[in-house]
């Protein structure tokens, strides 16, 4: 997953209010600008000769014409991804699905979902990011600018990441249409991770372990064993991996409820600064 970052942190006005005009779109069920078009919904998969990743489906309007354009499987030090391109009325929109060697099991909070994407490419740390999360299939996304292109990446399911990549040449509307409608369901079990892609971590740890034989559990003769030792504290209880994936879960829908209604007081502000 290679992108293209501009060379200045600071985001123009332009994107800015880019931000604005896609926040509102994705607040409402449909953008009204589609209200008087005819709506397709359209799916396809995510899938090469040997396998299919996954299913896709948005809904556009019936004037955006869409075309498939191709499908990669790419390799990066960590993992691999998978890459379909479509055309959106001639702009290119890109999904990757991401399938890491280190698989998650939870609901990502923002700060490891970027360090997740930057394992498939560094220069995604430099991108501008938006403060509003956004919400693709009722599951947060973190969104931001990268020269000309827009971005938004989320978790379709615990242990898979997506990232989808617009064209800045493709309109607000358009990309509040495709993200507020997408969905992208991985198929279970299917992965371009081949046998031996990922290091065997297992092998190392356990040839690292030495077996204990009777000779180290006696105590040296120059030592003088304990008769009666003092009870042990017991360690105190830790989450199970249930209970932290269902905090996750819970602070990130409050948090991206926060920052929805903000974004609606925001722009109901300016609304009302302009009568």
């Amino acid at each position: 997953m290679k992108f293209a970052i501009m060379s200045c942190r600071s985001a123009p006005l332009g994107i800015l209010l880019l931000f604005c005009c896609i926040t509102l779109g994705l607040m409402t069920a449909l953008p009204a600008a589609s209200q008087s078009d005819n709506l397709t919904r359209i799916t396809m998969p995510m899938s090469d000769k040997m396998n299919n990743y996954a299913e896709l489906a948005y809904i556009l309007p019936s004037r955006v014409n869409v075309e498939a354009d191709t499908l990669q499987v790419l390799n990066y030090t960590s993992g691999r991804d998978v890459k379909a391109s479509i055309l959106l009325n001639g702009s290119k929109v890109s999904l990757y699905l991401l399938y890491p060697c280190q698989t998650p099991q939870a609901l990502l909070e923002t700060g490891a979902l970027k360090t997740l994407l930057a394992a498939s490419d560094p220069a995604i740390l430099k991108a501008n990011y938006s403060d509003t999360l956004l919400a693709i299939s009722g599951r947060p996304a973190i969104w931001g600018q990268m020269a000309n292109q827009i971005f938004a990446a989320y978790q379709p399911t615990n242990q898979t990441a997506a990232v989808v990549v617009m064209d800045g040449s493709l309109p607000e509307e358009t990309m509040a249409d495709f993200l507020g409608n997408l969905t992208i369901t991985p198929n279970e079990g299917v992965t371009p991770l081949s046998p031996g892609y990922c290091p065997d971590t297992t092998v190392a740890t356990a040839s690292t372990v030495a077996p204990v034989s009777a000779e180290t559990t006696t105590a040296p003769a120059n030592e003088t064993a304990v008769a009666n030792p003092a009870p042990s504290t017991p360690a105190a209880a830790t989450p199970t991996l249930a209970e932290t994936a269902k905090n996750n879960a819970l602070a990130a829908k409050e948090k991206q409820a926060a920052d929805m209604k903000a974004a609606q007081a925001r722009l109901d502000k300016m609304r009302n600064g302009r009568r």
